[in-house]
């Protein structure tokens, strides 16, 4: 009789690309890439029709309608009944886990893909890692101390790993953990931002070309869900003071038509796939950030590493950059 081989990695997360220049979940398939470049990975994520992006395996477990654009607190509480959605996707991973047991097991979100997801659904010789990002690190820390307590006992009692992709986000849930577990989960938890993908052969004025902006235009550029965290408000008013430079905006939300009232001299591009949001980056003379709710703002390293320059408030782990990277710029 055959046994079939587990796979060697599981990744389960609760956002990732249904297709090439999807952004949702991009930093999740970033590191997937690096990944499979030495074991086989098999992704867990919820829906029915992701695909493979590279040499990685996707299972696709439905509880889909739990998740996604603009966020899974902000879909549920618009549609309570899409909670159960996220008990299926819990469930079914957890089962799936069960029949095909990984010898490592990667958790993006702490909450629920890290607890109880990982926690419950991997075996005793199953090494989890759950990676802490900023929605899912202020959900947990808006928790009830009871509820707080249990999340830790059950890193406890799994020997999860934390990795966090900020110091900021580190210091918030390792605070939130009573006493008696804080000191243990800090020793068994590090800080180390996601990866990142660039097409780093596209120049400044390649990407002016492919959008049409003129050589010498001054370019600001937001890159943002439109919601009320994100600040987007701030971002266009400071580049309102600066009359000769133009804003263009790249996300979509429920404010943008709020803002397109109150900035009409501001470019609203909407939603846009990956690599266009990619090609506004690398256009930009800057990127403006005004939000200060960010894990490890993801497009901060991203403009960095197209070679653009970056204006923003304190976030995350930013002024920390800034110490050894001179194009950021972090305002007060």
């Amino acid at each position: 009789m055959t046994v079939a081989r587990a796979p060697t990695i599981v990744v389960v997360t609760t956002s990732y690309p249904t297709h090439p220049g999807d952004a949702e979940g991009h930093f999740v398939a970033a590191e997937v890439r690096k990944l499979t470049e030495g074991a086989p990975v098999t992704v867990l994520a919820p829906g029915r029709d992701r695909k493979a992006l590279g040499r990685e395996r996707v299972v696709s477990l439905d509880g889909g309608s739990a998740f996604g654009f603009p966020g899974a607190l902000a879909r549920i509480r618009r549609g309570p009944w899409r909670a159960f959605g996220a008990v299926s996707f819990v469930a079914r991973a957890q089962a799936w886990l069960r029949r095909e047991p990984p010898a490592h097991l990667i958790a993006h979100f702490l909450l629920p893909c890290g607890v109880p997801l990982a926690t419950r659904g991997a075996t005793a010789t199953t090494t989890v890692e759950i990676v802490v990002h900023g929605s899912d690190a202020r959900l947990f820390a808006a928790l009830p101390a009871r509820a707080r307590a249990w999340v830790g006992s059950e890193l406890a009692r799994s020997r999860a790993r934390l990795r966090f992709v900020s110091s900021e986000l580190q210091e918030l849930v390792l605070g939130g953990l009573p006493l008696t577990q804080r000191q243990d989960q800090r020793l068994r938890s590090r800080v180390e931002p996601c990866a990142v993908d660039v097409p780093s052969e596209l120049s400044r004025a390649e990407a002016r070309v492919l959008l049409g902006v003129a050589p010498d235009a001054r370019l600001a550029v937001i890159v943002a869900r439109l919601v009320p965290g994100k600040r987007v408000h701030v971002a266009l008013e400071a580049c309102r003071r600066l009359p000769q430079l133009r804003a263009v905006v790249v996300g979509d939300g429920p404010e943008r038509a709020g803002l397109a009232r109150s900035f009409p001299g501001a470019t609203f591009v909407g939603h846009v796939e990956r690599p266009r949001a990619l090609t506004w980056l690398a256009a930009a003379d800057v990127l403006v950030s005004a939000s200060r709710l960010e894990g490890a703002p993801t497009v901060v390293r991203e403009a960095r590493a197209l070679g653009t320059q970056v204006v923003c408030l304190e976030a995350g782990d930013v002024r920390r950059w800034a110490e050894t990277d001179a194009g950021i710029h972090v305002v007060t």
